[in-house]
């Protein structure tokens, strides 16, 4: 006796496609040059066009992009001009604390040679 599986949907119809595909002539490319694709989402079907960039839009890309670099090269720059006069701080305090170190032990000697005499 042969077994047959069935997963206990036998009496369910085969479903059915839910868009027509588009066949496209050997001799006809693309639509209008832009690149599409289908989306299917809860039972609807969206197109998306996409256009190939033309000149301006790629223009207009590397200005932002431009624009974008400029601004961090000058956060960066700002960030450096900040950071100069703080090192310039910490280089004279760092100075000024060795000279009066250097006095200091100085004036402590002195005092020591007047007690003892």
């Amino acid at each position: 006796m042969p077994c047959i599986m069935s997963d206990g949907h036998a009496s369910r119809p085969p479903e059915q496609p839910r868009s027509e595909p588009e066949i496209i002539p050997p001799g006809r490319s693309d639509r209008d040059g832009s690149i599409w694709t289908t989306v299917d989402e809860r039972g609807g079907t969206h197109r998306i066009y996409v256009a190939r960039p033309g000149p301006f839009s790629i223009i207009v890309a590397l200005l932002i992009a431009g624009l974008v670099l400029a601004a961090i090269v000058l956060l960066l720059l700002g960030l450096v001009l900040f950071w100069i006069p703080v090192v310039i701080f910490i280089i004279a305090a760092f100075l000024l604390a060795g000279y009066v170190r250097y006095y200091w032990r100085r004036l402590q000697f002195w005092a020591r040679g007047r007690r003892m005499g």
